[in-house]
């Protein structure tokens, strides 16, 4: 360990002391979850800066560090906290034991490196897992301490005996073993952020559950998806240690840094302040974009009933095709005659389709698309369908469907939704 003088800060003890290993940040780009989670931290730091009327308070220094020591690391005004982010599968039990806490929680780690940043920091175990029996106890124990840090009741004295034992069995022989001060110590400053959402869940709500109350608090209440992905896009790089940094990519010369080490994993509220307030002047730029579909009435029918967009594509240009095959028969006699017997059995072969594949409780437009595929290729070649191939006869139903005579939904209104779509563009 660096040597370090006496009453130092708590900050500057963080960023001297060198962690033993540096796995994280060269990993980091597989855990997605944690970047996410580091977010809400971020934007919650951010938070607490701005005033009621969203003005930065120009004193505070607040910064996060991003896989230095721990997963990432809180710095506000000189005061540290080490964050663990683990993620657990739903199908994973909650955690229920001494030794699971300190294991799958990582609890073991952050004691370690609480010990080698001379028992400064706050700790924090963020997780989806959920707590129980043990696990349970053990998270109440850390608020009763917070609350009374001089606590002696005796369920809570029984809890650090058997949390200590079992950190002791699970340290290495050269590590000494820990006071029972040290670990009430340990304790009082260890929080538990259970049971958050997991991968699968965290995109869809983060910008409602984080990025939102800093955009109304900033006046832009409708920004709040602009306000995550600003500050996501800072946070990303710098768990992958690639922040921007000082000399960026130059080497060093004569023994002399660019910049603090450190700079391309750290993050400040004052960089968050211009990212997010950009991004609330610019939402346009973040916005989703919009999904662009045919400009034509089968497609807007196919696209509401679920269809994809290479089946919409493939049925227009069956359509396309089927046009230009009357087309060039308009000079013989009778034509008229046989596109409508034609047409009859189409609509025959969708209705009994539709009969088939219709459903109260989902889109079924898809079904009817993939079964209408399968079943005109008995029509293929015969006589009733002029010899036509199976693909012209599904340029048929799409012609019918452009037509309004042919839906891949419940009947609604086609010209008005292809209205608003050519009103917003979002149309080809």
């Amino acid at each position: 360990m660096t040597d370090i003088a006496d009453e130092v800060a708590p900050e500057e003890i963080l960023r001297a002391t060198p962690p033993p290993d540096d796995a994280g940040a060269q990993t980091a780009d597989r855990y997605e979850w944690q970047a996410m989670m580091a977010t809400a931290d971020v934007l919650a730091l951010y938070f607490q800066s701005l005033d009621d009327a969203g003005n930065l308070s120009l004193s505070d220094e607040a910064t996060v560090v991003c896989e230095h020591h721990e997963d990432w690391s809180i710095v506000h005004n000189g005061s540290t906290e080490l964050v663990s982010g683990k993620h657990r599968e739903a199908s994973i039990a909650p955690i229920t034991s001494f030794r699971q806490v300190l294991n799958e929680a990582g609890v073991l780690h952050l004691f370690r490196r609480w010990m080698a940043l001379e028992r400064t920091p706050r700790c924090r175990v963020v997780t989806t897992g959920g707590l129980a029996g043990d696990g349970r106890k053990i998270a109440r124990g850390c608020d009763q301490l917070r609350e009374d840090p001089a606590s002696n009741a005796a369920e809570l004295l029984a809890l650090i005996d058997h949390f200590k034992a079992a950190l002791v069995g699970q340290l290495p022989p050269d590590v000494a073993e820990p006071d029972t001060d040290g670990i009430r110590s340990f304790l009082a400053g260890l929080r538990f952020q259970d049971a958050q959402p997991r991968r699968d869940q965290l995109p869809d709500l983060a910008a409602e559950r984080y990025g939102r109350p800093v955009a109304e608090r900033l006046g832009r209440p409708s920004g709040g998806a602009a306000a995550w992905q600003a500050a996501f896009a800072l946070v990303r790089p710098r768990m992958r240690n690639a922040g921007p940094s000082v000399g960026g990519g130059l080497p060093v010369v004569l023994g002399v840094e660019h910049d603090d080490s450190l700079a391309p994993r750290t993050l400040s509220v004052r960089d968050v302040d211009i990212a997010v307030r950009f991004a609330l002047n610019n939402l346009a730029g973040y916005a989703p974009l919009p999904r662009i579909i045919k400009a034509n009435r089968m497609a807007v029918k196919m696209s509401q009933g679920g269809c994809s967009d290479n089946a919409v594509e493939r049925a227009d240009e069956l359509r396309l095709q089927y046009r230009r095959y009357w087309r060039a028969r308009l000079s013989h006699p009778n034509t008229g005659d046989h596109r409508s017997r034609l047409d009859n059995i189409l609509r025959r072969a969708v209705d009994e389709a539709t009969d088939v594949v219709r459903t109260e409780t989902h889109p079924w437009g898809a079904q009817l698309w993939r079964h209408l595929s399968e079943g005109l290729q008995d029509l293929e070649g015969q006589t009733d369908a002029h010899g036509l191939s199976a693909d012209l006869l599904l340029g048929g139903v799409s012609e019918l469907a452009n037509t309004c005579r042919v839906w891949y939904t419940d009947r609604f209104d086609a010209q008005e939704m292809l209205r608003q779509l050519v009103a917003g563009e979002a149309a080809s």
